[in-house]
C-alpha cells in the first residue's frame, strides 16, 4: 500500500512507535509517519480530518497525550484523535478522561486486527496532515497563518517574496496586532531560520545609550563602561533584527541607520575599527511612516530604504473573522500552561469578544483570555469566566444582558453580531453622529435608526430616525 499522510503515529517511545509501526507494514504493507507529540501542531490546519493515532506505552505519556487532545478539540481542528495504549499504561486509567473526545481507544496488543480496520480508514477521501520537511514556503506560511489569523492569508504571496529575498522589510500597524509575529513568521522561512531572531524595542531605550545598544562599545567610551560590550547588530550574526517602533529614533540615529543599512557598516562607541553587519532589518512601527516622513519626523532617503517590501496589519477591530481562532489558540496555550483541562469555548463567550472592540488588538485580547482561563473551571470557558472590562462594556446597554442567552453559532446571529459590532464601531468613529455613522456605513438613517432600535442601541432622548433633537433641528435652541 505504501505511505499515507493521512494516518499519522504520536508517539515519545521509538520503540513502541516501531513495534506498531512494523505491524502495519506487516499487515497491510503500510508505512505510517511517526512523529512525537511536541510536533503535532506542525501538522494540523483547519482542514485536515486524517486520524491521528496517540500511543501510550506508560502511564507517564497520559499528560502529553491529553495535552494533544485537549489543545487539538478547543481549537476546533477537525483531525480524527484515537489512542492505542500499552497494558501499563491502560492500567493506570489516567486516560479515561479523554473517552468523550476520542475516535476508538485500543489495547495493545490484544487490539491488533481493530488496529489494522482503523489503517485501512487513512485512505477514505481527505486531507492529508501537513509534512513540514517536505512542504514549500508558500504552504509554511498558509499554515502558520490560516490556523489563528485566517484574515491574513491574502499576505502570503507577498510574505513568500519577503522571505526569499534578503531584503529590508517594514511592518506598520497599531500596537499589538501581530508585527512581532508576521517579523518571526518572515525569518522562520528564510534562509536566515537557523540564525538568532532578535527584538529590539527602540522606544524602550534611552536616546543616549540608542547608539551603544545598537553598535556596542569599547571599554571606558564612557563612565559607567568598564568593559567592552557587543552591540546588537553585532549579536544578531546572520539572523534577523526587528527594530521595533522604529518611529521613535531621533534624527541623529535615523542616520547612522541609514548608513548600516546601505553600506552594512557601523563603528562601537569609543571606537575607530569598522564592523560589519551581517544581520537582516526589519522595522516595525504603529505610525504611518509616510506621514511622519511629511512633517518632516523621519527621514525620507531612510524611508525609502526600509520601503523595499511593506506590511500593514489592520487592527482587530476590523478582522472579527480572527478572533475565534485567535481566542482558541489563546485558550489551548494558557490551558496547558496553568494545567487547566478545557476542551472548548462556549458559543456566548465567542460572541461577546467578537463583539467587543478591542483598542488594544491582540495584545489586550491574550490578557483577557490569560485571566479567563486563569478563574476558569471545568471543560470549557464560560462566559462569567471573562472580565468585566468586556462583559460591561460601554458601549453594550444592559452589558452581557445584550447577549442572546440561546446563542448557538447560527448564521443569522453571526451577522447580527457583526452588524452590532460594526454599528458601535461607526459611531464612535463619527463621534455618536449617527448622520455621519449612516454615511460611514453606506445606509440611509432610517436603516440605521431600525437597526439601532432592533439591537437595543437607541436611548430615550432620541427623537425621530434615532437622531439626537439637536441633530434633526440643527436650529433648534439656536438665537
Amino acid at each position: 500500500m505504501g505511505s499515507s499522510r493521512r494516518l499519522v503515529l504520536v508517539a515519545n517511545d521509538p520503540r513502541f512507535a516501531a513495534m506498531v509501526q512494523g505491524h502495519l507494514q506487516r499487515a497491510i504493507q503500510l508505512t505510517v509517519p511517526v512523529v512525537r507529540c511536541e510536533d503535532v501542531p506542525n501538522l494540523l490546519t483547519p482542514e485536515t480530518d486524517g486520524d491521528l493515532l496517540l500511543l501510550a506505552s506508560e502511564p507517564s505519556d497520559a499528560v502529553a497525550i491529553e495535552t494533544v487532545v485537549r489543545e487539538t478539540k478547543v481549537q476546533h481542528l477537525p483531525a480524527v484523535l484515537s489512542v492505542l495504549e500499552s497494558d501499563a499504561a491502560r492500567a493506570s486509567g489516567k486516560l479515561d478522561c479523554l473517552n468523550a473526545y476520542l475516535s476508538d481507544r485500543f489495547a495493545w496488543p490484544h487490539h491488533s486486527r481493530e488496529l489494522t480496520a482503523w489503517a485501512h480508514r487513512g485512505f477514505a477521501p481527505g486531507t492529508p496532515f501537513a509534512d513540514p520537511a517536505a512542504e514549500g514556503t508558500t504552504e509554511t506560511i498558509r499554515r502558520r497563518l490560516i490556523n489563528h489569523t485566517p484574515s491574513l492569508t491574502t499576505m502570503v504571496e507577498q510574505l513568500c517574496i519577503a522571505a526569499a529575498h534578503d531584503v529590508t522589510v517594514l511592518i506598520e500597524g497599531e500596537t499589538g496586532t501581530g508585527k512581532t509575529f508576521l517579523a518571526k513568521l518572515v525569518h522562520d522561512c528564510s534562509a536566515r531560520r537557523a540564525n538568532r531572531f532578535m527584538v529590539v524595542a527602540c522606544g524602550a531605550l534611552s536616546s543616549n545609550l540608542i547608539a551603544a545598544e545598537f553598535f556596542g562599545h569599547a571599554k571606558g567610551a564612557f563612565t559607567s563602561a568598564d568593559a567592552a560590550k557587543v552591540g546588537k547588530f553585532a549579536a544578531a550574526g546572520e539572523g534577523t533584527i526587528l527594530l521595533d517602533e522604529i518611529d521613535t529614533l531621533g534624527m541623529e540615529h535615523q542616520a547612522n541607520l541609514l548608513r548600516v543599512i546601505e553600506t552594512g557598516e557601523f563603528e562601537p562607541v569609543g571606537s575607530n575599527e569598522t564592523q560589519v553587519c551581517r544581520a537582516r532589518i526589519v522595522a516595525a512601527t504603529n505610525w504611518n511612516l509616510a506621514d511622519a516622513v511629511e512633517r518632516h519626523s523621519f527621514r525620507r532617503d531612510l524611508y525609502y530604504r526600509l520601503h523595499v517590501i511593506s506590511f500593514h496589519l489592520p487592527p482587530l477591530r476590523n478582522r472579527p473573522e480572527d478572533i475565534a481562532p485567535l481566542v482558541r489558540g489563546m485558550v489551548a496555550k494558557f490551558g496547558t500552561k496553568y494545567s487547566k483541562r478545557l476542551f472548548g469555548v462556549c458559543p456566548e463567550a465567542l460572541r461577546v469578544l467578537e463583539a467587543f472592540p478591542w483598542p488594544g488588538n491582540i495584545r489586550q485580547l491574550e490578557n483577557v483570555i490569560q485571566q479567563a482561563v486563569l478563574t476558569s473551571a471545568g471543560n470549557e470557558l464560560k462566559l462569567h469566566h471573562l472580565s468585566p472590562q468586556v462583559l460591561n462594556r460601554v458601549d453594550a446597554p444592559g452589558g452581557v444582558a445584550a447577549v442572546p442567552s440561546g446563542f448557538d453559532g447560527t448564521l443569522k446571529q453571526t451577522r447580527e453580531a457583526t452588524e452590532r459590532a460594526n454599528i458601535l464601531r461607526a459611531l464612535e468613529k463619527a463621534n455618536q453622529s449617527r448622520t455621519r455613522a449612516a454615511q460611514m456605513l453606506g445606509v440611509s438613517r432610517v436603516t440605521l435608526y431600525k437597526k439601532m432600535k432592533a439591537y437595543k442601541l437607541l436611548k430615550e432622548k432620541d427623537g425621530p430616525f434615532g437622531l439626537p433633537f439637536d441633530e434633526v433641528n440643527p436650529r433648534a435652541g439656536s438665537v
